[in-house]
């Protein structure tokens, strides 16, 4: 086949179709990329920080971490810095269920941190959400839920932490 202008622009305007049919909808939405909801004890965390997806990345820190001692219950997610961070430590986590994450002094906390030097976000009586633990084996010390805050800044700007799952085995 000689490369005459005719084929040249064929090839060119077949090029052009294929590439205006390449459907961007085929790829995986934000709550797709999270782990998946389990209750087997795999040990991962994940939520969406204002849509995007927000999962630990695994350095000599692992990127998260998960406590539960003496009914206190704290957990975060870490990014190179940028943090979500949720602690209950007023003795009130004791079976399954929901658990607010309104602010109360350094009781209950739900805080989101930005990336280094930027100031946080936090939870207060305007803005709350929820910590659900939805399933808990305390023979095998397992516990896996899911989480939502909204957090607002001193400056008022506000951030939305949603479909936080979390499936965890504690010490």
């Amino acid at each position: 086949m000689k490369n005459s202008p005719n084929n040249i622009i064929a090839l060119s305007f077949l090029g052009l179709l294929l590439c205006s049919c390449w459907n961007q909808n085929d790829d995986p939405k934000p709550p797709d990329q999270l782990p998946p909801y389990s209750q087997i004890g795999a040990n991962t965390m994940g939520c969406l920080v204002n849509g995007r997806v927000f999962i630990p990345i695994k350095h000599d820190l692992y990127g998260y971490s998960f406590e539960y001692y003496q009914n206190d219950l704290t957990l975060y997610i870490d990014r190179d810095g940028e943090r979500v961070y949720i602690a209950l430590n007023d003795k009130s986590v004791i079976d399954t269920g929901e658990y607010d994450l309104t602010y109360i002094e350094t009781k209950r906390i739900a805080i989101y941190y930005p990336p280094p030097f930027a100031k946080a976000f936090g939870t207060n009586p305007t803005h709350t959400g929820k910590l659900h633990i939805r399933y808990w084996d305390k023979q095998k010390h397992i516990m896996a839920g899911t989480f939502h805050f909204d957090a607002v800044r001193e400056d008022s700007a506000l951030v939305h932490i949603t479909q936080g799952r979390f499936d965890m085995v504690y010490n």
